[in-house]
């Protein structure tokens, strides 16, 4: 997509020309996009990498647990603080949770993700992954609430529900009756983001440690159902359906 276009979708979106164009410039020199022509951008398999690595993370709702757990553990000097923030950042945003100080668990196996942010932050000979289960002192649904600050979870899951039913599923209602392809990719984009967002703050855990009325999946649910809804209305011939 060129970088215009960029602008003329997220202006409408309430975004600035200086922060989308500085959004742009930022995520190419992070290496999640490249400039093949000028103004002209696209994912790059560090990009798709990263994005698949979120949003895989609902289904392991649908996973059966092995009731074992991927443990890393980190030793990184002060002089190296941007890169242990960097790592812990993004094993946080996986659904991994602080069990004692640089010591990190989660009951899902993503080894492959860990081992590629320890080698793009060099940090091969500062962590450690173990995988076990535990002798003594095991993970209870307790334990899990407060690990994992599930408390907050769930009151971003509420609070997203509440504007889904009161705000959005009607804003939805309406695109869908008039057919605009606009105004249906620009909503698309809005629960896209929604979503995203959900599912770095979620970690996505097993049944096993999760309260019993726990509303995530629920609202997951629903959500996801009215991005389909949303994709499946934008008239195939238009030129956003090329990103549904």
């Amino acid at each position: 997509m060129g970088a215009q276009q960029f602008v003329e979708i997220y202006e409408q979106r309430g975004y600035t020309s200086t922060y989308i164009r500085n959004s742009l410039s930022r995520l190419k020199k992070e290496g999640y996009i490249a400039s093949p022509a000028r103004s002209l951008y696209q994912i790059t398999d560090n990009g798709r990498s990263y994005i698949k690595s979120i949003n895989s993370k609902p289904a392991r709702y649908h996973q059966k647990w092995d009731h074992t757990w991927d443990v890393v553990m980190l030793e990184v000097p002060e002089h190296e603080r941007k890169k242990r923030d960097a790592f812990r950042a993004a094993i946080l945003q996986l659904g991994f949770g602080l069990l004692y100080n640089s010591v990190y668990i989660s009951p899902w196996n993503y080894r492959q993700e860990v081992t590629e942010y320890i080698q793009s932050l060099g940090l091969t000979d500062n962590v450690s992954i173990l995988r076990g289960e535990f002798a003594e002192g095991s993970i209870t649904p307790a334990k899990a609430w407060t690990i994992w600050q599930l408390d907050k979870v769930e009151a971003v899951y509420q609070e997203k529900w509440r504007w889904s039913q009161t705000e959005f599923v009607p804003l939805v209602d309406e695109a869908v009756r008039d057919g605009q392809a606009l105004r249906l990719f620009l909503l698309y984009l809005e629960i896209g983001e929604t979503l995203s967002g959900l599912f770095m703050v979620d970690p996505s855990l097993p049944d096993e440690l999760l309260p019993a009325d726990w509303s995530g999946k629920t609202v997951l649910a629903e959500l996801q159902a009215q991005s389909r809804r949303l994709a499946e209305a934008i008239p195939r011939d238009s030129f956003y359906a090329l990103f549904t």
